[in-house]
Order: C-alpha cells, then structure tokens, then sequence
C-alpha cells in the first residue's frame, strides 16, 4: 500500500525533484540562454503602441519602510537621472542601446542595493547603488561568480568588461570594473537560485550593465557605470499593506527613536472581498516559497532574504509574485532569540499572513 502524500511533502518532493534534474546546474552551458528564455517576449514594448499606464492607486504602496527621506529627494530633484542605456560591444567599442528616458517624477524610490524609477510605460528599471567589496551581498556567491565569470556573463560582456579595462591605466579603476561586472553575473546566480525552482512566482528580470546619465544643477551630465535590471510594473498590493502596526518592539531608547520596529500583524480582509479558492491558491505559494526557504537553508546554507517588501499579490488576478530578492550565507545570519535558526525569522512573517487567511 503506497504512502499517502500531503500538500507540503508533495511540494519539497517537486523542489528536490526539479535541483535534482541538475546535480551540477552551475556547470550548465545554457545558463544564461535558460536564464533570458522568454524575456525577449514578456519585456517587449511596442513603441508604436500607446500603453495605458497602470493607474496609480493601483500600483503598490511604498509605505515607512524604504521610503526616501527630505534629502534624497531633494537629490533627485537638484541631480536628475536623465536617462539609462543598456551598453555593450560591438565594431570593436562600446555600444549604447535600449535607450530608457527617466525623470525626477519616475523615481519611486530605494532598496537596499537598488534606486528604482518607472519608465514611460509599464515597466520599472532599477538601477545598483554603490556598494563596498565588504558588503553581506558578496559572500560565496560572489567568489563562486568570480571563479568562472564566462558562466554568468554573455561574451559580449566580457569584451566589454576587457575593452574598458583597457581605457584605462589605474590598477583601481580596472579592479573597479571587475567588480561592477562580477556584480552583475551574482545578480543573475541569486536571481536563477529561485527562477529555477518556483519559476511561475518569480517576477521576469532582465539584468544588464547599464550606462546612467544623471545631470547636475547645471546641466552638465554624470556618467556612471552601473548594473540594472528591468522588470514589468505589477499592479497589486505589497504584503506589508497587510500589516496592522498595533505591538511595538522594545529596543534600546536610541533604536526605538531613530528605527522603531513592530510586530508584523497581518489583515488579509484588505483584500476586499476574495474567494476562499484564491485564497487557497495563495497560501499554497506561500507554503511552496517556505519550502525553497527550508530547501535552500538545509542543502545550500543560504538564507532566502525575503521581506514583506519583495512579495506582491497582483490585482485583480490574485496571484503571488516574488522580486528583488536575493540570498547570503548562513553565516552572515545572527539566529533570534525566538528562532533557532536564521530562515525562521523569514519563514515567520509568512506563516503569520497565511493565518490571517482563516482557511482551516
């Protein structure tokens, strides 16, 4: 008589199942070929087509959490991001193109790593921010990218990673362009770590070195040397629009004043009114994310640094959809004194939002 398997163990089951299909997947060839399948599709843009932009009560709220602070903004007013290129190499230089036109009403704000700006149609191009070699970001992934950059980067890249190096005669500047292009092939690894087992929750990313022009007071432009990415804009609801602020986290009188933090308490009844079945569908997501969670904890020793941030539900389809993520060692992670280890305090936040359902 055959084992009858429940919800969960059928959902590690597939995920041990799709990494075992490649025991050794960073050696594919095909990585970035599997990695850009079906972008050329879901970012196109029709430039000869007028696109209904999304309406703006329908986008999701950047609440407390990230939002930009009097001095920023006044930064993006008085230094204007003008426009980004995706640069590359051709005939032997550099070469700009997938011409992105930005303005000081696109910003929208910051990430930890990433200033994002909302392009003139429904997508979003988000752009790195500078970032020390000493960062959590770059543990073993970084130095994994470093050992065989070939695997994360296309060959034009490349040519252009050696052609710049060549511009130039300091020994920094050229360690500096290393690293923005070792930066950009960890963008793409974190990126396909969970691409490549809850493809249909990750939201379609391109990544690419890109050449941002931003102009002071007096015109004059700055150009910088940076890795972005390009993502579709969703309309929906951030998982932190369900939280209910009503139990504050006692800290140390300094914390408390300068960075307050709440316990996440969730409301899903701000959906409006929703089905049970979609509801349902949601919190078998969920349960499919804590199980890549669990999977990548235990067999990789990294952490899935996933936030209420990084999780939208879209409207008026209902569907969980996962972006700017992105994974760090273990070790980097201090366990809480209510969690035993660190991809609990993760898994926590969305165990508590599941709850909130009232499904049996």
């Amino acid at each position: 008589m055959s084992e009858k398997k429940g919800p969960i163990k059928g959902i590690r089951d597939r995920i041990s199942e799709l990494w075992n299909q490649y025991p050794n997947w960073g050696k594919i060839p095909q990585f970035l070929e599997l990695l850009e399948k079906g972008l050329d599709k879901e970012l196109f843009v029709d430039p000869d087509k007028k696109e209904i932009p999304i309406p703006l009560e329908d986008l999701p709220v950047d609440e407390v959490l990230r939002k930009s602070g009097f001095f920023r903004n006044l930064y993006e007013i008085l230094f204007p991001v003008s426009h980004v290129f995706r640069i590359t190499y051709r005939y032997k230089r550099e070469f700009l193109d997938n011409f992105m036109p930005l303005s000081k009403d696109g910003y929208i704000g910051r990430g930890s790593y990433k200033f994002v700006y909302k392009l003139p149609w429904n997508q979003v191009v988000k752009i790195g921010k500078s970032k020390l070699p000493s960062d959590a970001i770059f543990g073993s992934l970084f130095k994994e990218v470093g050992r065989d950059i070939s695997r994360f980067l296309k060959p034009e890249e490349i040519e252009l990673r050696d052609y710049l190096k060549t511009k130039t005669i300091r020994d920094s500047k050229k360690d500096e362009i290393d690293f923005k292009f070792k930066r950009l092939g960890l963008e793409r690894l974190h990126y396909w770590k969970l691409k490549s087992l809850i493809p249909d929750l990750v939201v379609p990313t391109r990544f690419f070195m890109g050449m941002r022009v931003r102009n002071n007071p007096l015109g004059i432009p700055n150009v910088t040397l940076t890795p972005c990415d390009q993502q579709p804009l969703l309309a929906g609801k951030h998982l932190k629009e369900f939280t209910i602020r009503n139990e504050k986290l006692d800290q140390n009188p300094i914390m408390d004043k300068l960075f307050p933090k709440w316990k996440l308490n969730f409301d899903s009844h701000r959906f409006g009114v929703i089905s049970k079945s979609k509801l349902k569908k949601i919190a078998v997501d969920f349960n499919r994310v804590i199980e890549v969670t669990k999977f990548l904890a235990e067999e990789e020793k990294l952490i899935f640094d996933i936030h209420a941030e990084n999780i939208i539900i879209t409207l008026p389809d209902f569907e969980l959809k996962i972006f700017d993520f992105h994974v760090f060692d273990d070790y980097l992670y201090e366990p809480s004194e209510e969690n035993p280890t660190p991809e609990m305090d993760h898994i926590q936040i969305i165990e508590e939002f599941i709850k909130s359902f009232e499904l049996d």
